[in-house]
């Protein structure tokens, strides 16, 4: 039964329904906790999913209870360079990442890297995922020099396992797009993400929902790259995806309608921007309030391009709209 309880919620994690999951991994924790004894490998196993799931929810307390009580089960009955001990290991580094701490973050995942190379091999797809982990934490802390040919080294493991077409192919172009951008290689950002974008397409269908972070980036990398008319087209083609495939209310389609108007400022098409402009803040206003942060900066760079435009009396009405926003957001009780 726990085994079954554990394939199910599995499924569960691949899509992202961490609500179904979470009861299902912690009966089949329940189950073992009453049948095994508190140092078996099974149990264990439980516990680093159950951990890994916490980890992902952001019940930071509990998943460190668990990941470190399967780390000492893994080590005591497995030995200290054991693969599963390296499955652990990555999940901590996770938790330690997203907790900020991140000396230990990269401690673990330089352990679960070395582990996995002794046991699994450089070119498994443990390993790839491992050093993808170790360099995505360097690339968090700026540390550009030491992420770039992991993440390189990543992709060739990748490519080599799965062809040039997979779905992890295409996860790790994102990556490397993004350290590209951070970077200002804007030429080699846009072919990174040209070719993880089609490897997209290919998987989900060009109107996916899912498509929207790729075009996004590409459409800046094409922005930065002074090569505009290639960059509005993909952030209309995200906007329109945006509002066509997801809920009415989701604040990604506020983001597109910011990002468009953005576009337009910059590129001194100030009637288009304008329009967008007004857009974003009626949608951010209804979606997330008229106080929160995202809808405050919409309507700061709306008010920075009426003062722009020389329409000075509407530009000071709007400036108390926003600061009567930004006290009624400082005066808000925090979450």
């Amino acid at each position: 039964m726990a085994e079954v309880l554990d394939r199910h919620a599995e499924l569960y994690k691949t899509l992202n329904d961490y609500a179904h999951a979470e009861p299902m991994l912690q009966r089949a924790l329940d189950i073992r906790k009453k049948k095994l004894p508190p140092d078996s490998v099974e149990l264990a196993q439980a516990e680093n999913d159950l951990g890994e799931l916490y980890t992902a929810t952001g019940n930071f307390d509990q998943a460190q209870i668990l990941l470190k009580t399967a780390l000492d089960a893994r080590e005591k009955k497995l030995g200290p360079d054991h693969q599963d001990v390296a499955e652990t290991l990555e999940a901590l580094g996770n938790y330690y990442r997203k907790t900020e701490k991140l000396a230990e973050a990269e401690q673990a995942y330089r352990r679960a890297v070395s582990i996995y190379g002794k046991t699994v091999g450089g070119d498994h797809p443990d390993y790839a995922n491992a050093m993808e982990s170790l360099a995505q934490l360097y690339a968090a802390k700026q540390q550009l020099d030491l992420a770039v040919p992991l993440l390189q080294r990543v992709l060739a493991i990748r490519e080599k396992i799965f062809g040039p077409d997979h779905h992890d192919v295409a996860v790790s172009l994102d990556s490397i797009g993004l350290v590209e951008m951070q970077q200002a290689q804007f030429p080699q950002a846009i072919t990174s993400y040209q070719r993880a974008l089609k490897i997209w397409e290919k998987i989900l269908g060009p109107e996916n929902t899912e498509l929207s972070a790729d075009l996004s980036n590409l459409a800046m990398a094409y922005q930065n790259n002074q090569q505009a008319s290639l960059a509005e087209p993909l952030y209309l083609r995200t906007l329109a995806n945006d509002k066509k495939g997801l809920p009415p209310n989701s604040p990604d389609v506020g983001t597109d309608l910011h990002n468009l108007a953005m576009f337009y400022m910059l590129t001194k098409r100030p009637q288009e921007s304008a329009a967008y402009y007004q857009e974003a803040i009626d949608y951010r206003t209804k979606v997330l309030g008229p106080n929160h942060p995202d809808t405050l900066e919409t309507m700061r760079n709306y008010s920075m391009l009426l003062h722009n435009l020389n329409r000075e009396a509407e530009a000071r009405e709007f400036d108390k709209k926003i600061k009567a926003a930004e006290t009624a957001l400082k005066a808000a009780p925090a979450n």
